[in-house]
C-alpha cells in the first residue's frame, strides 16, 4: 500500500482502505489503452505495407531502366574495334563507328618541348643574373640572388602550361628544364628576354630567331592572349616599349597602354603595305586573341631590335640547348594525310579512337557486336521476371493455414501485372520481327519469361535491324522533305496512315547585304562587326586589310574560325552578302562596320539590309506545334502528338504529307513504368500518399487517446484520493466512538 505525498511524484495510497489503489488505477488505465495498441497494430501493418510497395516500385524502376536502354538507337549500334598490332596503336570506338578496315600508318609520334639550360654550377648556387624574361606570355622577374631552385618556382608560379624540373648530375653538372605541358607543335615554349638577357646568359636562348607561328610565306601570328582590348602589360605583367620594323616601317609600341587591338591599329595606320588584325580561336570553350600581321616583308625585312615582336611570339630566338622538340603526330589513314597535336586521333574516322603507340603500319578492323545488343535484351528479361517473381513472392496464400502475403488480393498489384503480361507480346513491329515471340521469347507456368537463345542469336545476326524496329520508337513519312526526329512518353503511336502535317511557315534563314558595291581600294582598312543571337549575344570583330577586294573579303569571312560554321558570303553582283547556316530565329543577326557605306569599304557601312530567318510554322495531326528553325513539335497537353518533333525541309505551304509513329515494346514499357512510378501522378505514388494519410490519420487518433488518458488517470487518482479521505475520517471517527464508549461499561 501507498500514501500520496510530496516525494517527487511518488505516491502512497490505500492505507485507509486497505486497497492497492496504485496497481488497481494503473490495471483500468492499461485496460483503456487496448486501442492505442490496436491503432499502433495498424500502423505497424500499414507502414509494413508501405515498405513493400517501395521495394515493389524499385522492381519497376528496374524494369523501366533496362526498357529504357532499349529506347535508344545507339543501343542497336555497338561497335567492337582491334588492331591488328596493339603495340602500334590503341583503338576503342563507339556506337557511332561503322563497321570496316582501316589501314593506319603512324609516321610520326607527338612529342611535347623541352629545353634547358646549359650546364650550371649547382642549383642551389646564386646565378648572379637580374633582369626578366618571358615564358608563354608571362614575364618572370630575376635576381641576382636567384638559383637554379628558385627560378624553377618562379616559372612554375605562372601557370602558362610549363613545369619547370632540375636534373642534379653533381658540382658543375645542374640544369634548369623546362617542359611543355602538352604535345604538339602548337604548345612548343615561348620564350623571349625582356631585359638583362638572363636565358641567354644560361644558354636557353641563341642569336637567332625565326616566325614560330607563320600562317603562310608573308603572314605571322603572335602567342595566344587572354582578350585583344587589355593592355599587354595588363596581360603578361611586362613593362617593355620600343619599336620594330616592317619593311622599313617603323611601329612604337608600348606595352603600359597598347592592346592588341591598338597595335593592329598602329600597323594599319602606319602603311608601308602593311596590314594586321586581331583574331580569336576557341579551343576546350576557352576562346583566346592574336594579333595576325599580313606583310611581304616577312620573314626577312623585319627587325625586332628593342624585343617587342619577340615578347608578343610573332618572333622566336633559337633554342641553345633543346632537348625535344615540339612536333605534331603524323599518319595515315586509308592514305589520308592525318596531323595531331597529341597521340590520339579521335574525330578522322567517325565513332573510332586511335591511340598511337609507336610508329609502324597496322590494320584496324571494326565490328557490329550484337553481344551487347542481346545482353540489353536479356537484361529487359531479368527485369521483367523480377517484377514476376516479388509479386509471386508476396501474393502466396499457405493452404493449409491461409495466412496470406502482403500483396495477396491487392488490385493496384493486379493491375500493373496485368498490364504488363497484356503488352510485352504487342506486335509492333514489322518485317519478320513483330513482337518478342518473334525474338524467342515466351511464358513459362509461373508467367515468366523465357528465351530461346539460339533464336534470339540469329535474329540479331541476319536481321538487327528489324529488331531495332520492335524496341524503339521510330517514325517514318513518305516524303523526302518529312523525317521523324524525336519523341516523348507522351507521344501516341499512330495509325497505319500517320499524322498528317501542315504547314503555314516555312523556315528560313537570316540574310544581310550591303547596301552599295564595294569600292577599292580599302585605304584605311575595316572592321566589321557581328551581333545577334546566331553569335550566342557576343560580338565579334573581323579586321579587313587595306586593300581587300570583295573576293578577298568573302575569302576571309569564309575561313574565319569564329564565322565559317555560321555564316556564308558571298558575291551579290558586285554586293557583299551574308546568309546565316542555321534557320529560323535562333541563325539571326546583324552586322556593321566602322565606315560609311561606299567610302572604300564593304559596302555594309551602317545602313545593310537584314532580312529575319523565319521558324517553321503547322500542326501536326491538326494539333498545335511549336516551330524552331525547321523543327515542328507538338506541344504539351495535345492529345496525341505532345513531344513529337519532326523536321520539315521543303519550300512550300499546305498539307505537305504525313508521319507514321510506332512507339515500340521497350518504349511502351517505359512509358507505362512511368504512369506506375511517376514521383507526381504515378500509380503507386498514389497508394503510398494513401498509406502515409492512414498512417498519420492512426497517429493523430494515438495521440487523441493519449490525450484522453492522461485526463481519465487523472480523475481516477482524484477520485480514489477522496475515497481515501474519506475513509480515513471514517476510520477516525470510529476509533474516538471506540474511546468514548469503550470506556464505559
Amino acid at each position: 500500500m501507498s500514501v500520496s505525498g510530496p516525494l517527487s511524484g511518488i505516491r502512497f495510497t490505500g492505507l485507509g482502505s486497505g486497497l492497492d489503489v496504485e496497481s488497481i488505477v494503473t490495471q483500468l488505465v492499461s485496460l483503456e489503452q487496448i486501442p492505442i495498441r490496436r491503432f499502433q497494430a495498424q500502423q505497424a501493418q500499414l507502414q509494413a505495407r508501405q515498405t513493400i510497395f517501395g521495394e515493389f516500385k524499385s522492381k519497376l524502376n528496374a524494369l523501366n531502366s533496362a526498357a529504357s536502354s532499349l529506347s535508344f538507337a545507339n543501343t542497336f549500334n555497338p561497335s567492337k574495334a582491334t588492331a591488328a598490332d596493339a603495340t602500334i596503336a590503341g583503338v576503342s570506338a563507339s556506337d557511332a563507328a561503322a563497321a570496316g578496315t582501316y589501314s593506319v600508318n603512324v609516321t610520326r609520334l607527338a612529342k611535347a618541348h623541352k629545353i634547358a639550360t646549359t650546364a650550371q654550377a649547382s642549383t642551389t648556387e646564386a646565378l648572379g643574373q637580374t633582369g626578366s624574361f618571358m615564358v608563354n606570355g608571362k614575364a618572370v622577374n630575376v635576381e641576382s640572388t636567384d638559383t637554379l631552385t628558385t627560378l624553377a618556382s618562379k616559372i612554375n608560379s605562372t601557370n602558362t602550361g610549363v613545369t619547370a624540373t632540375l636534373l642534379n648530375g653533381g658540382a658543375g653538372q645542374a640544369f634548369l628544364v623546362i617542359n611543355a605541358n602538352k604535345t604538339g607543335a602548337g604548345n612548343a615554349v615561348s620564350l623571349s628576354d625582356l631585359s638583362g638577357g638572363v636565358l641567354g646568359s644560361l644558354g636557353v636562348l641563341n642569336g637567332s630567331t625565326s616566325f614560330p607561328n607563320l600562317m603562310d610565306a608573308d603572314t605571322a601570328r603572335s602567342r595566344k592572349f587572354a582578350d585583344a582590348t587589355s593592355t599587354v602589360q595588363t596581360l603578361t605583367g611586362a613593362s617593355l616599349s620600343g619599336t620594330f620594323s616592317l619593311g622599313g616601317t617603323n611601329i612604337s609600341v608600348d606595352f603600359a597602354v597598347d592592346s592588341l587591338q591598338t597595335i593592329a591599329d598602329k600597323i594599319n595606320l602606319a602603311g608601308g603595305g602593311n596590314a594586321a588584325r586581331v583574331v580569336t580561336e576557341t579551343k576546350d570553350s576557352v576562346t583566346t586573341s592574336r594579333l595576325e600581321i599580313d606583310s611581304a616583308s616577312i620573314p626577312a625585312s623585319v627587325t625586332d631590335a628593342d624585343g617587342v615582336l619577340r615578347a608578343l611570339g610573332v618572333m622566336q630566338n633559337g633554342f641553345g640547348n633543346q632537348l625535344v622538340g615540339a612536333q605534331d603526330a603524323q599518319a595515315t589513314i586509308d592514305s589520308v594525310s592525318v596531323t595531331s597535336e597529341t597521340n590520339s586521333l579521335g574525330s578522322v574516322v567517325q565513332g573510332l579512337t586511335i591511340n598511337l603507340l609507336k610508329e609502324g603500319n597496322t590494320e584496324v578492323t571494326v565490328t557490329r557486336d550484337t553481344s551487347k545488343v542481346k545482353d540489353s535484351i536479356k537484361n529487359l528479361m531479368t527485369a521483367y521476371n523480377g517484377v514476376v517473381d516479388y509479386i509471386r513472392t508476396n501474393s502466396s496464400l499457405d493452404s493449409e493455414t491461409f495466412r496470406s502475403g502482403p500483396l495477396f488480393g491487392d488490385q493496384t498489384v493486379a493491375q500493373v501485372e496485368n498490364t504488363l503480361s497484356s503488352l510485352i507480346f504487342s506486335s509492333v513491329g514489322s518485317g519478320s520481327v513483330r513482337n518478342l515471340a518473334d525474338l524467342g521469347f515466351s511464358f513459362d507456368d509461373q508467367s515468366k519469361l523465357t528465351l530461346d537463345e539460339g533464336k534470339l542469336d540469329s535474329r540479331l545476326s541476319s536481321d538487327l535491324e528489324s529488331v531495332r524496329n520492335l524496341m524503339l520508337a521510330t517514325g517514318s513519312s513518305a516524303s523526302s522533305n518529312l523525317r521523324y526526329v524525336s519523341s516523348n512518353n507522351k507521344s501516341v503511336a499512330s495509325s497505319a496512315a500517320g499524322y498528317s502535317i501542315d504547314i503555314t511557315q516555312v523556315a528560313t534563314k537570316s540574310t544581310f547585304t550591303g547596301t552599295v558595291a564595294q569600292t577599292l581600294p580599302n585605304v584605311g582598312g575595316e572592321v566589321l562587326s557581328f551581333t545577334g543571337s546566331l553569335f550566342g549575344g557576343t560580338t565579334i570583330n573581323l579586321s579587313v586589310g587595306a586593300g581587300a577586294s570583295l573576293t578577298d573579303l568573302i575569302s576571309t569571312i569564309n575561313n574565319d574560325s569564329r564565322l565559317k560554321d555560321l555564316v556564308t558570303a558571298s558575291n551579290d553582283g558586285g554586293i557583299l552578302k551574308l546568309e546565316s547556316k542555321r534557320f529560323g530565329t535562333a541563325g539571326r543577326f546583324g552586322v556593321t562596320s566602322n565606315l560609311t557605306a561606299g567610302a572604300d569599304n564593304s559596302g555594309i557601312g551602317s545602313a545593310g539590309v537584314a532580312v529575319n530567318g523565319l521558324d517553321v510554322a503547322g500542326t501536326i495531326n491538326g494539333e498545335a506545334a511549336t516551330g524552331s528553325g525547321q523543327f515542328l513539335m507538338g506541344n504539351t497537353g495535345n492529345s496525341t502528338t505532345e513531344g513529337l518533333q519532326i523536321q520539315y525541309t521543303g519550300n512550300t505551304t499546305g498539307a505537305v504529307g504525313s508521319v507514321t509513329f510506332n512507339r515500340g515494346i521497350a518504349s511502351l514499357l517505359s512509358y507505362r513504368m512511368e504512369s506506375f512510378t511517376d514521383s507526381v501522378n504515378g500509380l503507386l505514388t498514389s497508394v503510398d500518399k494513401a498509406l502515409t494519410d492512414q498512417i498519420e490519420d492512426l497517429n493523430d487518433r494515438i495521440t487523441s487517446t493519449q490525450e484522453r488518458l492522461v485526463i481519465r488517470e487523472e480523475t481516477l487518482r482524484k477520485r480514489f484520493t477522496a475515497m481515501e479521505e474519506a475513509i480515513g475520517r471514517l476510520n477516525a471517527q470510529s476509533s474516538q466512538f471506540g474511546a468514548v464508549f469503550g470506556g464505559q461499561r
